[in-house]
């Protein structure tokens, strides 16, 4: 074993002595590998966070989520009523179930200005559930989900350290959140944040008589000891089936579906996402890999009369191999260690192109299991590009190699066809990464440009909420929201300024509803829409266009016929060749006239139809938190300012919240969506970089290998344009193979993009021919430099370097 450590050492030291007399070389190969380390690091850093490493729950693989189905009607995962939930709990054996839904509050004390705090409401043994426990003090019992005994909250800690600077008697102390004093009876422990990241609390469910097609609930579970998930599944499906049978008029079709929550959290499409980034990042790598291999055939051509000596000595070719091995290791752990360092800025630069609330994206670091990667990943890359060097090197005739006087010629020819191959692979990498992230980008740009059905310039928007126990009086917050809008109108540079319910591309909010004068469909299947309460204004305020009839009033408010605005979609389902104007529709209990047309809005994102949609006023039926929308003259961020000051005059415990320019809220929901053209464009463009270095040296190698070749053409009347087509011609050449090469892996790879190609085709032409030309014309633009010095070549002078 001393044997052995000690012949590595000896080769390590004789590999240090060798890299030495070749900075040059070491610069180039190592900071190469770097890129291509850093950028494999920083994607495995968050996949494992993202795919592999279990949540950070107790016993996890135990933990599930439910949802309600309706195949029927095309509902695959949706909430569930508080009735269902009462219902599953009480009747599920495999499974210990608890409720959840996302809220916020408004948080005012005398002390500190009010903020609105993100939180969730839960059912008693939500933190028992996920293997939770308050850092102080306790969580929920059963007695607080009844109402009227629901005033307690419980902390997250970042929350209790910012807003309570870490307060130890915080335990007891009361709060007021949306007008009600609420009592802390615990913090939780540092680093949870179920079900999302950045939350300030949790607040109880009241468990109250609900209608069951008021379906808002998420429900999540723990299997029993030994029960498997099918099992879980055959008895929802049991209790399901016997509700629709009991309860027709709101479950008929109604199913349920288990998951598991690790496979909820890191949905199919991330999983996807994740598999092509590890994917393109190797294809950087090997990129990488040929460069310096080609660097390191071109060192070992001119170190083939000193090999060949050592061989005459008695050096056997494994004993040759296996120091150029150590150099490239050293190589390697050089780079692994450069890379390393630059992945924790990559690392940076992720989250930084993430949205907010992706999971888990706070735990992205450099951990062991990370570092155990970047070694893994740097070995094999130095074993990868030193073996076909050292091969080919020591595999040199010992005789021609001391004839040849170190020149190398009798290798010459092995030595161009490895080199040519390297270059052909990186160029088709190159080719593959470039144009998948074109059809990515293609895809964002298409989503970007397309007409999202409202005016989102100068708009600035903000959320206000009133809520139910500080404001008990429904005419009390009509009355302070018209003269919150009354005052922010005459604010200098609004031109308009109106509310609705929820921006445009901020998800669904369906009711169901009937059309006077339809037949009444099939128990069960009531249609459904998508309702937004606006406040009067709100097409000049949002930029709709009105196709017929009115906007909302100020004279449609409470006591008023109902009326309502439906878009185009809705017209055309019920009234493709009539007038929708005069029609009457019902829901929310009520009847409502339509009194005006509006340009469809794509609801749910750039990328989907848009939704049949009622736009019904919000003076008629209470709205306590709508977004509130201003419409300016100029720079509507200007805005923020003389807002909160005259919100702070109005209601000094109201906290305005997500205030933002109508662009950058759309940017925010179309985030998702532009991820992965980042993350492909930045591999793109990197493995551009690494293959033009590769046509380039190879290029350079081969003018300076071939001088007397230039120079016997010189001599016998070779023009200069010659010798440069002879130079661009072959980098044409290698650019023209690595691109058909690149085009066909192209063709088999895109089809795994579908998913995040926005509606473009995954074999669209011009995607795929602008690459091609772009690339090659990169490739012979990289070969210019040496054709130039080839050019430049003396014949005297290479004909007397023989």
């Amino acid at each position: 074993m001393a044997e052995i450590m000690d012949s590595i050492l000896r080769d390590l030291r004789f590999a240090l002595r060798s890299l030495r007399r070749s900075p040059g070389l070491v610069a180039i190969a190592t900071l190469s590998l770097a890129l291509g380390i850093a950028v494999n690091v920083t994607i495995f850093a968050a996949v494992d966070i993202l795919l592999f490493r279990p949540l950070p729950f107790q016993e996890p693989d135990r933990l599930v989520h439910l949802w309600s189905t309706n195949p029927s009607r095309g509902w695959d995962q949706t909430s569930i009523s508080l009735a269902d939930f009462r219902d599953w709990r009480e009747q599920s054996r495999t499974m210990t179930l608890v409720a959840y839904r996302r809220a916020s509050f408004n948080l005012s004390d005398d002390t500190e200005e009010p903020i609105r705090a993100s939180g969730a409401r839960v059912s008693p043994g939500f933190f028992t559930v996920l293997g939770a426990r308050p850092a102080l003090g306790r969580g929920f019992g059963l007695e607080e989900e009844q109402p009227g005994k629901d005033g307690v909250v419980v902390l997250s800690d970042l929350f209790w350290r910012d807003r309570f600077e870490a307060d130890p008697g915080i335990i007891g102390r009361t709060i007021r959140l949306d007008g009600q004093m609420v009592t802390v009876v615990g913090v939780m422990e540092a680093g949870f944040d179920f079900p999302e990241n950045a939350i300030d609390m949790w607040i109880t469910l009241p468990l109250i008589e609900e209608d069951r097609d008021s379906r808002y609930l998420r429900v999540l579970g723990r299997l029993t000891p030994g029960v498997s998930i099918e099992a879980a599944q055959a008895e929802l499906d049991g209790i399901t089936r016997s509700l629709a049978t009991t309860y027709p008029a709101s479950n008929k079709g109604m199913g349920g579906q288990v998951i598991r929550l690790h496979d909820e959290v890191v949905e199919p499409e991330a999983r996807q996402a994740g598999v092509i980034c590890l994917v393109a990042v190797f294809f950087v790598l090997m990129i990488a890999c040929a460069n310096v291999a080609n660097l390191l055939l071109a060192r070992g051509a001119a170190r083939s009369r000193e090999l060949s000596v050592r061989a005459a000595l008695g050096a056997g070719r494994g004993r040759l191999v296996r120091e150029l091995l150590a150099e490239s290791l050293v190589l390697a752990a050089i780079g692994c260690a450069l890379g390393v360092v630059a992945s924790f800025w990559g690392i940076g630069l992720f989250r930084s192109i993430m949205p907010s609330d992706f999971p888990r994206v706070d735990l992205l670091a450099i951990d062991g299991p990370v570092l155990l990667y970047a070694i893994l990943v740097g070995g094999l890359a130095g074993l990868a590009f030193g073996t076909a060097p050292a091969l080919q090197v020591t595999g040199v005739g010992l005789s021609s190699a001391l004839a040849e006087g170190g020149r190398g010629g009798s290798t010459g020819l092995k030595h161009r066809r490895l080199r040519t191959a390297f270059v052909i692979g990186e160029v088709a990498l190159a080719q593959v990464l470039l144009i998948s992230a074109g059809l990515m980008i293609k895809g964002a740009w298409r989503l970007q440009n397309t007409e999202p059905g409202f005016e989102p310039r100068q708009v600035l928007a903000f959320g206000l909420t009133l809520g139910d126990r500080e404001y008990t009086d429904t005419l009390r917050v009509t009355a302070l929201q018209e003269t919150i809008l009354a005052r922010l109108r005459e604010l200098p540079g609004v031109e308009a300024a109106s509310g609705i319910t929820q921006l445009p591309m901020s998800g669904g909010s369906g009711t169901y509803y009937m059309v006077e004068g339809a037949p009444p469909p099939p128990e069960g299947e009531r249609p459904v829409v998508q309702q937004r309460g606006v406040f009067p204004g709100i097409v000049p305020a949002l930029g709709l266009s009105l196709v017929r009839g009115r906007d909302v009033a100020a004279t449609d408010r409470r006591g008023t016929t109902p009326v309502t605005l439906v878009n185009e979609a809705f017209a055309k389902r019920h009234w493709p060749d009539g007038d929708p104007l005069g029609q009457r529709i019902t829901f929310f209990g009520a009847t409502w006239e339509i009194v005006g047309v509006v340009t469809d809005v794509r609801e749910f994102g750039a990328d989907d139809p848009a939704p049949p949609i009622v736009y019904y006023p919000a003076l008629q039926r209470t709205a306590r938190s709508p977004q509130l929308i201003l419409r300016s003259s100029g720079d509507p961020a200007a805005l923020a300012g003389p807002v909160r000051e005259a919100l702070g005059a109005l209601a000094p415990n109201l906290p305005i919240y997500a205030v933002r320019t109508l662009e950058e809220h759309i940017q925010e929901q179309n985030t998702g969506n532009t991820i992965m053209p980042k993350l492909l464009s930045t591999f793109g463009a990197l493995a551009l970089l690494l293959a033009l270095l590769g046509v380039y040296g190879v290029m350079a190698y081969t003018v300076t290998q071939r001088e007397r070749e230039l120079g016997i053409r010189r001599v016998l009347g070779a023009q200069v344009k010659d010798i440069s087509w002879l130079v661009l011609g072959h980098g044409l050449r290698l650019a023209g193979i690595g691109a058909v090469i690149g085009l066909l892996i192209a063709l088999g790879v895109t089809r795994s993009l579908s998913t995040f190609l926005l509606g473009v085709s995954a074999f669209d032409p011009v995607v795929f021919a602008g690459v091609t030309v772009s690339l090659v014309a990169a490739t012979v633009a990289a070969s210019t430099l040496p054709a130039k010095r080839a050019t430049a070549v003396d014949p005297g002078v290479a004909l007397r370097a023989e």
